[in-house]
């Protein structure tokens, strides 16, 4: 759930209800438009509030109920600027009015001035010490502003003053969820539906809170009733899409996303995710997924073109550089173990380095990224306008985008082109469809020449597309298991999404023809009973039985590649290949195994070739299967790569950081250079 999404369920919350004590009004005229606009404001016809409210007070100016309960609606419709004006009037008129003070707020708070919000609320709480709805407000801003235990405190507060309060369960509900205090969480959110049954948003909120848990088909189930609540709830759409993702119904998911859009267009999240699936889904390809770039950029991205600005870099060729980088992993993370060498390696006499980060968690990696940064920005708290404007200001000759549209990217940051060159590198494939991304870093193998002209960055090269930290601690590695066992173990390491029907079938045709060896699936969700049975099933469909599978859920990082002595031969996914996942098996000794053909992303096929293992790239199915059964029946050749892979890699463009990064710098260099010559437009 990004900020704005956030900041949307929190306003649904916490509608200003009018205030219900009428003073008594120096004219009937004035008393009968007061209560015709409250009860218009109670029922929800704001339109004929207003008007009433406004009648009222062109009969009595000084009417502090109907300036109060005028602000609060101009408030929810959005016309913030005279709702504070008529607020901060009430106030001087009554200084002691707990309730303007707290619409005061509300306007504050959307106008993200949360600073002043909190000011009001805690004049309105110092008021009436009662008020649970200005501690349930107060709580929306803290969690707004990343003051996690503080939301939580004031949500408990909001409770404690009345037991019956919905919204403010929900609400904290949603911030334990946000400390992955999950259990707590859906405990809260259950009773905010045991309060109010009929209430969509806690519903797929309690959803949300159970996809993080794992339990994909209550989530599905929750989201699902919250539709049915609630018809055109575009983020309970969104959230079943996500939550049919990561259960592998890509195509589901696909059709979840895009009713979300449907009836959201600026859904940005839901339209990240269908980018996602369209990627992963077997029956698309590559100009369906750069056309859903496409349409992306139109809805979210172009309308901020007009925001584009020149750029006062001083476009001296030789100078120092200021490099922005800009994500939310800078932390133990995959993507982190790819990039981290840019900063822990870069050459500090000739760039500076700054870190825009959006991490929710930070570990002793992050503090090896501050120690090396000149500047370090917390960005999980800026809106894409403040974080541009934080960016220009910083005076960032070359702003990287580390994220594509995976989950926590700022690509609206980038779409007001806030540096002169911007790049896309490390984060995800296939680029991001928007004209404000100047480049996108990859290789010849990768992104095949024939495939160049459908994006909307032009393509850089690298020695390799990613490449694997050389800071990390691998442990020893090991004869390959076949040796002692007597047959061959398959590895599968990769995120369970990525398994698909034709993959269980390919794997489960390996399995039959090789009819000693076994296949040890690894990943996080295999935790769960379930998560098991459902990937036994698949095999089972195709006559393997559940003693040919070795079944493995999430450990700490070191006993992960440990496993790695547990295998012979590692396959690979199709159409959404490893990554990290390839490179660490190629660390750790152990041949990976590709698909091209239905390739997507072809990362593997290009870790491969610069380790000079093409054979194991197989042009299509039949030809994997071939291979799989070939390079399991030749200990010979599994036992020298064994031997050999880990120097190879080290050797190699993919184990070599420093060598890795003076490449890339070099390439930063020769595109700094060509904005100074002018050839791109500042």
């Amino acid at each position: 759930m990004n900020r704005a999404e956030r900041r949307r369920q929190q306003k649904l919350a916490k509608k200003n209800m009018p205030t219900k004590h009428i003073a008594k009004a120096s004219s009937l005229a004035a008393q009968t438009a007061l209560q015709k606009g409250v009860s218009f404001h109670q029922t929800g016809q704001l339109d004929e509030a207003i008007g009433c409210y406004k009648k009222c007070l062109e009969l009595q100016p000084d009417n502090v109920v109907a300036l109060c309960n005028l602000g609060g609606v101009l408030q929810a419709t959005g016309v913030l600027e005279e709702s504070a004006l008529l607020l901060q009037k009430a106030i001087a008129l009554k200084q002691d009015y707990a309730g303007a003070h707290n619409n005061l707020g509300l306007t504050k708070q959307d106008q993200s001035k949360f600073a002043e919000a909190i000011i009001c609320y805690q004049k309105a709480i110092s008021v009436n010490p009662s008020f649970a709805q200005a501690y349930n407000n107060l709580g929306n801003v803290q969690q707004l502003q990343g003051n996690l235990a503080g939301a939580v405190a004031s949500y408990q507060k909001a409770i404690s003053l009345q037991p019956g309060f919905a919204q403010a369960y929900n609400n904290l509900g949603n911030v334990l969820r946000e400390q992955g205090r999950l259990d707590f969480a859906v405990a809260n959110l259950q009773k905010a539906i045991s309060l109010q049954p009929g209430y969509a948003q806690a519903y797929s909120n309690l959803a949300f809170a159970k996809q993080e848990q794992g339990r994909l088909e209550e989530a599905i189930a929750n989201n699902q009733k919250a539709i049915s609540l609630n018809p055109n709830f575009a983020e309970a759409y969104s959230n079943l899409g996500a939550a049919l993702k990561d259960q592998g119904r890509l195509e589901e998911g696909v059709v979840n996303f895009r009713k979300a859009i449907s009836l959201k267009p600026d859904l940005i999240d839901a339209h990240n995710n269908l980018i996602f699936c369209i990627d992963a889904v077997s029956a698309a390809n590559s100009d369906m997924f750069q056309l859903e770039r496409q349409n992306w950029s139109k809805i979210h991205a172009e309308p901020l073109k007009q925001l584009w600005q020149p750029h006062n870099n001083a476009p001296d060729p030789e100078r120092q550089l200021r490099i922005g980088y800009v994500g939310a992993d800078f932390r133990h993370h995959s993507a982190a173990h790819i990039f981290a060498p840019m900063l822990l390696n870069h050459d500090a006499a000739k760039f500076q380095l700054f870190i825009y980060a959006g991490n929710s968690k930070e570990d002793e990696l992050t503090v090896e990224f501050k120690n090396k940064a000149t500047g370090w920005v917390d960005s999980s708290q800026l809106d894409d306008e403040a974080l541009a404007a934080l960016i220009r200001e910083d005076a960032i000759d070359i702003l990287l985008d580390l994220a594509g549209h995976t989950k926590g990217n700022r690509l609206l940051t980038f779409a007001r082109k806030p540096a002169p060159i911007q790049v896309t590198a490390w984060g995800y494939p296939h680029g991001t469809g928007m004209e404000a991304m100047d480049y996108l870093f990859a290789d010849p193998i990768f992104i095949p020449k024939s495939e160049r002209k459908k994006y909307s960055e032009q393509i850089i090269d690298l020695p390799s597309v990613i490449h694997l930290s050389s800071d990390i601690q691998f442990p020893k590695i090991k004869s390959p298991p076949i040796c002692k066992a007597g047959y061959v173990t398959f590895g599968a390491f990769n995120r369970i999404v990525k398994y698909n029907t034709a993959v269980y079938r390919l794997w489960s045709d390996i399995l039959l023809a090789v009819p000693t060896a076994k296949l040890l699936i690894k990943t996080g969700t295999l935790d769960l009973d379930k998560r098991q049975h459902e990937v036994q099933s698949n095999f089972e469909k195709y006559g393997i039985s559940a003693e040919r599978l070795i079944l493995m859920g999430k450990t700490a990082k070191h006993e992960h590649l440990e496993a790695h002595n547990l295998v012979d031969i590692m396959l690979d996914p199709f159409p959404h290949n490893g990554g990290m996942t390839t490179l660490e098996s190629l660390r750790m000794g152990v041949p990976v195994l590709t698909c091209e053909k239905k390739s997507r992303c072809p990362t593997s096929a290009s870790i491969l070739h610069q380790l000079g293992l093409d054979e194991w790239r197989a042009k299509d199915e039949a030809e994997y299967l071939a291979k799989a059964i070939e390079f399991a029946d030749d200990i010979k050749k599994l036992q020298l790569l064994r031997k050999e892979l880990q120097e190879r890699f080290l050797l190699s463009a993919l184990g070599d950081s420093q060598l890795y990064v003076e490449n890339v710098e070099a390439i930063y260099m020769q595109l700094w250079q060509r904005w100074c010559s002018e050839e791109l437009p500042r």
